[in-house]
């Protein structure tokens, strides 16, 4: 086969998922700027409310390392498109739980959620381990745009959630699932492409390497500190913005479309510089000012209010999401390389699965720490500028990490370059 059918196909394969990132993404966000509604609806407290963002992590949490054995064993094209399948059919439960068709709807609205995100969790863990092994040098910039389109679908998920549930309330999931339905073709002819299953799994490896292992130890920590933080700032901004300042869903899906967009374009560029220079220096950068942000967050609320409070917070927030992409996305090439060095090849799924638990017990986390500290304090200024403090710790362990993360990546890569080279010039014709 040509190489301009290669890069065709791979191509294609990019395209599904891309999108299959988008819709995964649209519907984590979906339900933000609607909590406010369901919190008068169901008459909920603000920790029950933003539990119900959290729940969308539980299944990543609960069995995130499963998705990543099923994934190594059967192929991340196949187990995408099953998720995506049931991604689809879940919208259907927020449905009838909105329209209250059933006693009880609370609690069929958090199964739902847990539903999408056992699917949502699966589509994470397929995608980043198929482009782990399709881009192998390229990852970091790869990942980059992958979770970038995923901030793109979380930026318009408010958007459409709130603009959708003002106008026709529980239909709005409908259009929910027609979009998550018309991805599904799409995947489903690239399933070949993205990967099939893997043939040097190892289903023996035991996870205790990944608490065992300094460096994958270290970054499982550091990855679950960025989702405590973007976790209770996703819950507890809309609430925030209800509450303190009286705004529309429409309107706080603005600001949260002024925060994503910022993850999203922080996210590409982040990945790019990612593979030209390494990780830890940008890790460094993000951690500084996600700290400087947050804390800029507490003293802004506490301080001001009314247009002032809203635009500070809205340039605030930006920038939170911006730096926030340069402590994620390098700890994606870094999981990658050092699962390589500790366990061989053959595991990706297995090892995004692990650190994907690692991101959702920060999703589950942030929004427990909010919501009560919320309830606690009657301050939203306190709940969201106390979040500093874990991230000043995140700040300190990368500090004193820096060289071992950096001889880690840099040797890894070192070597698939090497090999790359190598099988480039064995091609070459004599």
């Amino acid at each position: 086969m040509s190489s301009t059918s290669d890069e065709r196909r791979l191509q294609r394969a990019f395209i599904a998922l891309l999108l299959a990132f988008f819709v995964n993404f649209l519907g984590y966000a979906f339900i933000v700027p609607i909590l406010p509604s369901w919190q008068t609806q169901f008459d909920l407290n603000a920790t029950q409310a933003t539990l119900l963002v959290s729940l969308w992590a539980v299944p990543l949490l609960l069995f995130g390392p499963i998705t990543g054995r099923i994934t190594d064993r059967f192929g991340a094209g196949r187990t995408m498109f099953i998720s995506l399948v049931l991604l689809t059919a879940s919208s259907g439960l927020y449905v009838v739980a909105t329209n209250e068709w059933v006693g009880r709807p609370f609690l069929l609205l958090a199964f739902a959620r847990m539903v999408h995100g056992a699917s949502g969790a699966t589509i994470m863990t397929a995608g980043l381990a198929a482009a782990s092994q399709l881009w192998p040098v390229r990852f970091g910039e790869q990942a980059g745009k992958l979770l970038g389109m995923a901030a793109i679908g979380g930026l318009f998920g408010p958007v459409l959630g709130g603009v959708l549930f003002a106008w026709g309330e529980a239909s709005a999931f409908t259009v929910l699932a027609v979009l998550t339905a018309l991805v599904c073709p799409l995947m489903w002819f690239s399933t070949e492409i993205i990967g099939g299953p893997r043939d040097h799994a190892t289903p023996s490896v035991s996870l205790r390497v990944f608490f065992s292992d300094r460096i994958l130890f270290r970054v499982g920590v550091l990855l679950a500190i960025t989702t405590v933080a973007t976790g209770a700032l996703e819950a507890g901004v809309p609430l925030f913005l209800d509450d303190a300042l009286g705004l529309s869903s429409a309107a706080i899906g603005g600001v949260l479309l002024v925060m994503v967009l910022m993850q999203a374009l922080g996210s590409v560029i982040w990945g790019r510089w990612v593979d030209r220079n390494g990780p830890t220096r940008y890790m460094v950068i993000g951690w500084f000012f996600v700290v400087a942000s947050l804390l800029g967050v507490g003293l802004v609320g506490s301080l001001l209010a009314g247009n002032v409070a809203v635009l500070g917070m809205i340039l605030l927030l930006g920038s939170f999401q911006f730096f926030i992409a340069a402590t994620q996305i390098p700890m994606l090439p870094m999981i990658d390389t050092a699962t390589n060095r500790a366990l061989g090849e053959g595991n990706p799924g297995l090892a995004f699965g692990v650190f994907g638990a690692a991101w959702a017990a920060g999703i589950i986390v942030g929004p427990l720490l909010v919501g009560p500290a919320f309830d606690l304090f009657g301050s939203w200024a306190i709940a969201l500028g106390g979040l500093a403090i874990p991230a000043f710790g995140a700040l300190l362990l990368t500090l004193t990490n820096r060289d071992l993360l950096h001889d880690c990546y840099e040797e890894e890569i070192g070597k698939r370059k090497s090999e790359r080279e190598g099988v480039h010039e064995a091609l070459q014709p004599e």
